[in-house]
């Protein structure tokens, strides 16, 4: 399923990094039969990255 997905990233979406894709992959896959707990894990994953990418940005 990765490289399926990876293959669209790449494919439409090449400036979305590909760390991200797999962790969120990764957590809904590991929580998979607790849907709130993997979109709470998402949600944290996603505003992480987030933060990480305007800290970045602010730095530059």
């Amino acid at each position: 399923m990765l490289a399926t997905v990876e293959e669209v990233r790449k494919e439409r979406y090449p400036d979305l990094d590909p760390e991200l894709v797999s962790e969120i992959l990764r957590v809904q896959h590991q929580f998979a039969e607790d849907h709130a707990e993997a979109r709470k894990r998402t949600e944290q994953i996603v505003n992480r990255w987030v933060t990480q990418r305007a800290s970045l940005e602010g730095a530059i």
